[in-house]
């Protein structure tokens, strides 16, 4: 707050807040024994008041200033939105509790959030199941080999088979075509989210589960499970079309991982209380920090093999749909 003068008069100083009240300009009386000093709460005003300070002291009397019952009618309503968004807010913080115990408590791990939980067993699951995106080859294979054969996969592992499965193209097709969308276009659309399931390694799997759990479960738990599959199929489908789009030279496009699914979450309960501020939850400065920081942090030579363009895509989206989706989810 900024200081900008006083008064002798404590109902000059009193007056005048008033009238700064009629301008939507944040302002308080602090009254003392012998001085009564007005207040700016945002920088952005103070020059306004400071002119209005000089124009009231010059004409205390005039009619522009004579503002008291205007004032108490504003201050009046300003009480009862406050009431309303506290009312609003307090009821969603009811449903969380109610829908979820306490956060972190024993219910987290319940059905409550099944959708977050069905995710991370998944992901879990298959990640181990294809050794990380590192499928272990078939042991014996024949001495003849044909291209039919490879076609046809009878020279892959189990695990291979898996994880050219779940790619966003078989690894023969694209071999051959160098097309990403190569299997999208044979009618294997499954493959558009099955990327979501695979992870590069123990650390990729374990942080992004540890923020779909943290970010995710609060989703599930206020608005639902079938917004939170929503929001992660959506952010998960854009992210990878921004991936696929980008130049091969930037970045290549057959991304792994639910990065962009989860960073559709962060995004969301980012922006949401912006747009809602009676919005009963909301990601902590540094936090946010630490995100947007490791996502750009990805981008430079300090980290690499990371699929920026599944994560901006994802985020950006979930932005969007914090903004754009109705305060009624």
């Amino acid at each position: 707050m900024r200081r900008i003068g006083n008064f002798s008069d404590p109902k000059l100083a009193d007056q005048f807040n008033d009238f700064l009240q009629t301008q939507r300009i944040p302002a308080k009386v602090d009254h003392d024994e012998n001085s009564h000093d007005i207040w700016i709460r945002d920088e952005k005003d103070v020059a306004a008041a400071r002119e209005a300070m000089e124009e009231f002291k010059q004409s205390p009397g005039a009619a522009k200033f004579n503002v008291s019952a205007e004032a108490a009618r504003l201050r009046k309503e300003d009480e009862a939105e406050k009431q309303r968004k506290l009312a609003l807010q307090k009821k969603s913080q009811q449903k969380l509790r109610s829908s979820s115990g306490a956060f972190g408590g024993r219910t987290a791990m319940s059905g409550n959030i099944p959708v977050v939980i069905g995710m991370i067993v998944i992901c879990g699951v298959i990640s181990y199941a294809t050794n990380f995106a590192q499928p272990k080859p078939l042991r014996n294979l024949p001495d003849q080999m044909t291209m039919e054969g490879w076609e046809q996969g009878d020279y892959f592992s189990f695990e291979q088979k898996l994880f050219f499965g779940l790619t966003l193209a078989g690894e023969v097709d694209y071999k051959k075509t160098d097309d990403p969308w190569v299997s999208i276009k044979k009618g294997e659309v499954w493959r558009l989210i099955t990327p979501a399931f695979l992870h590069g390694s123990p650390m990729h799997l374990v942080f992004n589960m540890m923020a779909l759990f943290t970010l995710g479960s609060v989703v599930e738990r206020l608005h639902g499970s079938l917004f939170i599959a929503g929001l992660l199929l959506i952010s998960h489908l854009v992210g990878t079309i921004v991936q696929v789009v980008l130049p091969d030279w930037l970045e290549g496009p057959m991304a792994i991982g639910a990065s962009g699914a989860v960073f559709g979450v962060f995004g969301f309960i980012w922006i949401r209380p912006k747009f809602h501020p009676s919005y009963p939850v909301g990601i902590p400065p540094f936090n946010v920090y630490l995100m947007l920081g490791f996502m750009f942090a990805c981008m430079t030579p300090l980290i690499q093999g990371i699929a920026n363009g599944a994560h901006v895509g994802g985020l950006l989206t979930g932005m969007a749909i914090a903004a754009l989706a109705p305060k009624s989810i």
